[in-house]
């Protein structure tokens, strides 16, 4: 087949990021709607303010500036939310089992956090002595998946009142993201591409990228979140280029 006039693009993303010069491995294939790449330069210029070629141009040197790119990413999952957040990442865990007789001081309309999150079955909240026993709905409410108690205004439960939770609470894992952590984050990032006007392959390498996302995330949005990720290129020092386009014929 021989090669086409126009270039129409699909493909997916890889990201292999980089944390104190040690790379993590290829992370992907990420769906992208943009994956733009922009040579840039600046132009010098000489300009007369001679008497007869004022504003003339005397002499132009185009100067390389670092190089950019835009990577929108259609896909979010907890890899792409550390990106748009700019954030580093550790592991969060809770093993099931049973919280005994824990004791808080309640808040009238308040909500007050237990030491577990994730509570199961049913609770009982008791005076501080053990009895009375108070009545869920009428005398305080619970956020399960928080582990949180409000006494409710009207209830039996008095203002700053000593009280006794007993509950189960369930396993969980997962990953906790503490955001705007970095300034920026590096990464290489491989474009496993094709040109769909004769079917051959185009692989764009941006040996390291220098990632500054500069766009809201929005938790609320009406439709799906996109992850924008505007950067720069760096050129290493075993390169002579800061990105690669790989136009193959087969």
């Amino acid at each position: 087949m021989s090669e086409a006039r126009g270039f129409v693009g699909k493909g997916d993303v890889y990201i292999n990021r980089i944390e104190n010069g040690v790379a993590l491995g290829l992370a992907g294939p990420y769906y992208a709607n943009k994956f733009e790449v922009k040579p840039k330069v600046k132009k010098l210029e000489l300009t007369s303010k001679g008497k007869k070629t004022y504003g003339q141009v005397l002499e132009t040197v185009s100067v390389q500036e670092p190089a950019e790119f835009t990577l929108e990413l259609s896909e979010v999952n907890k890899e792409s939310m550390v990106l748009a957040l700019l954030g580093t990442t550790a592991a969060v865990t809770q093993t099931g089992g049973t919280l005994t007789a824990e004791a808080i001081i309640a808040k009238l309309g308040k909500w007050v956090p237990l030491s577990k999150g994730s509570l199961t079955g049913v609770q009982t909240v008791t005076h501080t002595s053990g009895s009375p026993t108070y009545t869920l709905g009428t005398d305080y409410e619970v956020n399960e998946a928080l582990g949180w108690i409000k006494a409710i205004d009207g209830g039996a439960i008095d203002a700053d009142e000593s009280i006794k939770v007993t509950s189960t609470y369930g396993a969980y894992t997962g990953t906790l993201i503490a955001g705007s952590t970095k300034t920026d984050i590096r990464a290489q990032i491989i474009f496993d591409g094709e040109n769909q006007a004769d079917g051959l392959p185009c692989i764009v390498t941006i040996h390291e990228a220098i990632i500054a996302a500069d766009a809201a995330f929005d938790f609320l949005a009406d439709n799906f979140n996109k992850v924008n990720l505007p950067g720069s290129m760096k050129t290493p020092t075993n390169k002579h280029e800061p990105f690669t386009v790989e136009m193959r014929s087969a």
